[in-house]
Parts: C-alpha cells; structure tokens; sequence
C-alpha cells in the first residue's frame, strides 16, 4: 500500500470517528494535518453540522478566561461545544486558512482594525446582524465585519514610591523627567504610542488624525535614553517587577495585576488613557457556518462580559453591563464614564490604511 493510500485510508477512520462522535473536530483536524491532508479538507466533511464552535484568542490566561466569560455560558444554552484555540488569531494566519481552504476557527479575537485589514482581500465575512444584536454594544463598537466583544486601555503607569506618592497628571508628565526623574517604557508596536506623543505635545484630541508621525518623532527623540521599549505584555510587567521604569505606556489589564501583586504600588491613571475595541470576526469559510453568530449575540450579554472583567480586566462592550459593576469593578473598567473622561479612542480605520507604513518607521526610528 502506497505512502497516499495509507494516509488516505487512515484519514477515513478519523472521519468515521469524528462522524460517529468518538473523537471532536480540533482531534480530526490534528490527524489530518499530520497525515498532511489538512488543506484537502471540502465542505462536504460535515463541519458545519458539527456541534462545536472553536474560537482563537491570544492564549496566555485569556484561553481559560473566555471558555469560563463566553464559552461555558453558550454551551449551558445551546448544548454545543466551544473550544478555544490560544495560537494567536493573526492576519497572515487567517489569510493562510481561508487560500487553502483549511479555516479550523469560527471566531477570532482580533481588532476592528484586523477586521477592516481582512475584509479588503475578501478574508473574512459581515457579521449577520440578523442574528446578533448589536444594540448589545456601545456606539461605535458594531461594524459590517467586526463587532466589540471587550475593551481595554494603554494607561500611564507609574511607581507610586518613586514619584513619591505624586501621579502623573497625563502623558506631558512622561515626558518630565526634572519632575519624574528615571527610565520610562513604551510599546515596541505602534497603535497607541504616537497617540500618547502627541498628546504630551499638546495636540487636541480631534486633531490627533491624521498622525503628524515628523512631529512625534520630534518629541520623542530626546526621551530615547531614557526609554526602554517591550513587545509582550508579560515584559512591560517585569520592567516595572524589577524596577527598571519609573513609568510607562501599557495596557491597563497588565497594570491592573501590577496593582495586585504590590498592594498599589504600582498603579496607573486613567488621564487620556487610549482605547481600544476588540472584536470578533469571522473568517471567510468558518466550519461552523452561521451558528457561530448565535455564539457572537451570546458572548455580548452582560454577564459574561463582567465574568471576563474580573478575570481579566478587559472592559465590557454592552453598556447594560455598566449597571451591574460593582465599586472594584469600576476601578479597573475603561468602560466607565469615570474613567473615560479624558479618554482618547484610537481609530482603528486609520490604522487599516497606515499601519505597515507607520510601524516600519517607528521601528526604524526606535532602533
């Protein structure tokens, strides 16, 4: 029996045992990819039939957050399974899936701005609005390919000890290293740096788009020695850890475990803290058909959005949810109007049509 042969007959058996309900679709699509059969894959498998919604997020602690926030909640309802993949639901992933027609995830965690990037070359499809609602989100968060499934900041983060007890008032104070004297660190990824820069500069929010990227440069260029820069959230915690930074330009669900772990010693402010909406999408071909958007509708009530927050610290996209927060709730909420009250939101249009460019000139200017 010739090597196809074999692999052809061993990846009947594992549709026989995915059909009859021995196995579930994540086991059948890790045999047939090591059978290299994965992208041979046709509708005619019976994949939207399957009982199973599978969703990629960025791993890390999120995977268990969301089946515990968006997935266990589903399954309690509908009585169909959600897994959830961490690989990382970027683009060139899901542009790879959906050109050889191999697409394992129903729904992605990715942003309005992937989603926009992805809509352009046909790689994912609208979200059907006759089935979500999306009066279940805050203006601005529902589009024609992606929707709000949680919030989050880049807050301005700082060493209580070391500014003495003294807050930053807002991203001009990053930049006061007389006042604030010590090393500060930003993101090595543009989406919401050149924003806080130009802020600190004294441009008006309104006037922050289209980025004046000679400007910011110019600003920031004396702040060189004095910055080190992170590219996982995971580091920008562990350059506070260890005393490194006196401040620094993260994201607020990182600077919320900071707090925690030092019993507010580290903390951070909400002044002109830069929002972000998550989103879902849904790639182009999704094996669960359009049952993965009962999932979406269900994953925007309110209950679990603030299961995902106190797991989390990501930010609830209905506003019904605001309603049910509790006081602690509200501290680590970029949701609340408290908190957004010099809140600048990054435009995630802008960043569809600029990002390639804008990124490598801020790495080459960084480096």
């Amino acid at each position: 029996m010739s090597q196809s042969k074999f692999s052809q007959d061993a990846a009947s058996i594992a549709l026989e045992k995915f059909r009859s309900g021995e196995i579930d679709r994540r086991s059948l699509l890790l045999a047939l990819g090591g059978l290299g059969l994965a992208v041979a894959l046709k509708p005619s498998v019976g994949f939207a039939e399957a009982s199973e919604i599978v969703l990629c997020n960025w791993g890390g602690a999120a995977v268990d957050a969301f089946q515990k926030a968006f997935g266990e909640p589903f399954t309690r309802k509908s009585g169909t399974k959600v897994t959830v993949d961490g690989a990382g639901p970027s683009t060139s992933a899901i542009r790879a899936m959906v050109e050889a027609n191999a697409v394992t995830w129903d729904a992605t965690d990715g942003g309005m701005t992937d989603a926009v990037t992805l809509s352009k070359g046909g790689y994912v499809q609208p979200i059907d609005y006759k089935i979500v609602d999306r009066t279940k989100v805050g203006p601005g968060m529902s589009a024609e390919f992606g929707i709000g499934n949680y919030v989050f900041s880049n807050v301005l983060t700082y060493d209580s000890a070391k500014t003495k007890g003294v807050a930053p008032a807002g991203w001009a104070d990053f930049f006061d290293t007389e006042k604030f004297p010590g090393k500060r660190t930003m993101c090595k990824w543009v989406q919401g740096q050149l924003e806080a820069v130009l802020l600190a500069d004294g441009v008006p929010p309104e006037k922050i788009y289209p980025l004046d990227v000679d400007r910011a440069f110019k600003k920031l260029k004396p702040l060189l020695p004095n910055l080190i820069f992170w590219d996982a959230g995971a580091q920008s915690q562990q350059l506070f850890r260890d005393g490194e930074v006196v401040m620094g330009n993260i994201w607020h669900t990182r600077a919320s475990l900071l707090r925690k772990e030092t019993q507010e010693r580290l903390t951070w402010t909400w002044a002109q803290n830069l929002l972000f909406v998550s989103a879902w999408s849904v790639p182009k071909n999704n094996p669960a058909g359009a049952k993965v958007f009962d999932f979406i509708n269900s994953s925007l009530d309110p209950e679990g959005q603030i299961t995902l927050l106190r797991l989390m610290g990501n930010g609830p996209t209905n506003p019904k949810a605001l309603e049910m927060l509790t006081a602690e709730d509200r501290k680590i909420s970029p949701s609340t109007p408290e908190n957004a009250t010099t809140q600048f939101k990054v435009d995630p249009a802008y960043y569809a049509e600029n990002e390639a460019d804008l990124q490598n000139r801020y790495l080459d200017f960084i480096s």
